[in-house]
């Protein structure tokens, strides 16, 4: 169990966003604008870093943002909102697993460029929704 387990998280840590959605920064900028929100309310609450996520989202509709950086959390939140996928989301426990690693690389590549600010519109967003109970 403890191999497959190993073999599963190597294949999702070797998946590249760009491998699935493409190199082409303004079309996965406009994907994820249309499809985000939708995508979000649906499979939020079962990620772990959600809050992250949406953080990125509207760091990537900040005019301050680098272009690099909306080019990489583009990549990565058209890869969650696209049905293309290296593990498809219904499957219950792991369907998301490709996912979170994609976010996650993202994440860590862009941390520094997603502002308190993108990060307290996401929570307001997030409590906005009922997408879960407040913590407060």
């Amino acid at each position: 169990m403890k191999n497959r387990m190993k073999d599963w998280y190597e294949k999702v840590q070797a998946v590249r966003a760009e491998d699935f959605v493409g190199y082409d920064e303004v079309k996965n900028e406009r994907v994820v604008r249309e499809g985000f929100i939708v995508k979000a309310k649906r499979y939020l609450r079962f990620l772990p870093m959600a809050t992250e996520v949406v953080a990125m989202y509207y760091c990537m509709l900040d005019a301050k943002t680098p272009m690099w950086v909306k080019a990489t959390v583009a990549a990565a939140l058209a890869y969650f909102i696209l049905p293309v996928d290296a593990i498809p989301d219904f499957i219950p426990v792991v369907g998301l697993g490709d996912d979170v690693g994609v976010l996650t690389a993202a994440l860590t590549a862009v941390t520094t460029h997603v502002t308190n600010e993108h990060r307290e519109r996401a929570q307001e967003w997030i409590e906005q929704e009922h997408l879960w109970p407040t913590t407060s």
